[in-house]
């Protein structure tokens, strides 16, 4: 079995982005990660708790509204 690796919903995360009128910039800045690590983290190349939290905090939600639970991605793959 393998071991449990969290996974993130860009797709909502995108879209909070666009209540704001946000682009990658202004989350990276809001959340003081730089465009690179947002840019990883948004395309699914390079997702952590601790980036997804930042994330998160920048658009005033917790990193529980962006966490895909383990049974939604059995069910995608």
């Amino acid at each position: 079995m393998k071991p449990y690796r969290p996974a993130f919903d860009t797709v909502r995360m995108r879209d909070d982005m666009a209540l704001r009128g946000w682009m990658m910039g202004d989350l990276a800045r809001a959340s003081s990660l730089s465009h690179w690590t947002v840019s990883k983290f948004l395309s699914g190349r390079c997702q952590t708790a601790k980036v997804a939290a930042k994330l998160a905090h920048a658009l005033g939600f917790s990193t529980r509204r962006y966490l895909i639970s383990a049974k939604r991605m059995e069910a995608v793959s």
